[in-house]
């Protein structure tokens, strides 16, 4: 019954999300430095906060090429749901458990995420998921491109025309034919060693100029 559960969630998450990336209107700020990293052969980490996920990963996986990406996802139901959505998307999903679980069997994939990223995918990454607090960055976005040599991007997206889940992060699940504002910051790197702390602060400053900026071009927006 939780396959089908999975599979019934996930197609409709599918179908959503392919309606909404053929019928909205994106305007897309800073793509050049995400063009960028790939040319210099960087694997990029496009780290975004939790709400937005419906509104970047269908963007990315659709506009680029959808075999490169992976989509880190709780080892858990909704996990499982979202992975039927990524795979029908193209994308590789990569299930991990996100509270600080320290067995053997969690540091392993974590060295296999690790490597993935390293090998050359990109990853897409919610610092504050799954289950926040909101704005509230997890070491791990910086452990993984830390280990990994990855340029961290950060994203952020907004829409006026789109569903708002009451909920800590408010997710936001675009509506068909809606205009979504997407903003790339600069690349951030991470230490090669040492106390990733500072990191962490520049990151949640970045996101919240993205978040703000994408905002802002929405208004903006013809």
């Amino acid at each position: 019954m939780s396959d089908f559960k999975s599979a019934f969630i996930g197609n409709g998450l599918y179908c959503l999300s392919r309606l909404t990336g053929r019928t909205g209107r994106y305007q897309v700020s800073g793509i050049d430095h995400f063009h960028e990293c790939r040319a210099a052969g960087r694997p990029v980490i496009l780290a975004a906060w939790h709400g937005m996920t419906m509104m970047l990963a269908s963007y990315f996986i659709g506009h680029f090429d959808p075999g490169s990406f992976v989509l880190l996802l709780p080892d858990d139901e909704r996990g499982r749901n979202l992975s039927v959505w990524a795979r029908k998307l193209g994308a590789h999903p990569f299930c991990l458990h996100l509270e600080g679980d320290s067995s053997l069997a969690s540091a392993r994939q974590l060295v296999n995420l690790v490597r993935l990223v390293k090998g050359g995918r990109d990853c897409y990454i919610t610092p504050d998921g799954p289950d926040g607090p909101a704005y509230r960055i997890k070491p791990g976005v910086a452990y993984i491109a830390q280990k990994a040599q990855a340029a961290i991007l950060p994203v952020g997206a907004y829409t006026r025309t789109g569903y708002r889940l009451n909920r800590w992060d408010q997710y936001t699940i675009p509506r068909p034919f809606s205009r979504i504002a997407l903003v790339i910051g600069e690349p951030l790197q991470a230490p090669a060693g040492g106390e990733a702390t500072a990191l962490i602060g520049q990151l949640t400053a970045a996101l919240h100029q993205v978040t703000a900026q994408a905002a802002a071009n929405y208004y903006e927006m013809r």
